[in-house]
């Protein structure tokens, strides 16, 4: 994925600790949309096809919305897509796994697994 040694690393030291994966679909868009190139798409595919992946749904945008306003007031939002990924991270009490400990960390009801 666009030669992230580190996180292609931290997921085969997941894969290998035989822990249930999984991702946003809101991931999949993310990063799919940066890939180049057929190998790329491909690696990514046989990634995303060995975990669940997880649709955002209604009760992931009312937590996304709450933990948006509570940034906002504090002065410190992130982007958009990411506390929706936070959101539904949470919901599932799921931790993050991310190298974006800047954004993720802001929210209190997070876990976030830097790598």
């Amino acid at each position: 994925m666009n030669g992230d040694e580190a996180a292609v690393a931290r997921l085969d030291e997941l894969t290998e600790e035989a822990r249930p994966l999984a991702m946003s679909t809101l991931t999949v868009t993310e990063v799919g949309s940066g890939l180049r190139g057929e190998r790329e798409i491909r690696a990514f595919d046989a990634l995303v096809d060995r975990m669940t992946v997880v649709p955002y749904e209604y009760h992931h945008a009312r937590r996304a919305a709450r933990i948006q306003r509570r940034l906002f007031d504090e002065g410190a939002p992130i982007g958009a897509v990411d506390v929706m990924i936070a959101a539904t991270a949470v919901e599932r009490s799921e931790p993050i796994l991310t190298r974006n400990v800047s954004e993720f960390g802001r929210i209190e009801a997070a876990r976030v697994s830097p790598y």
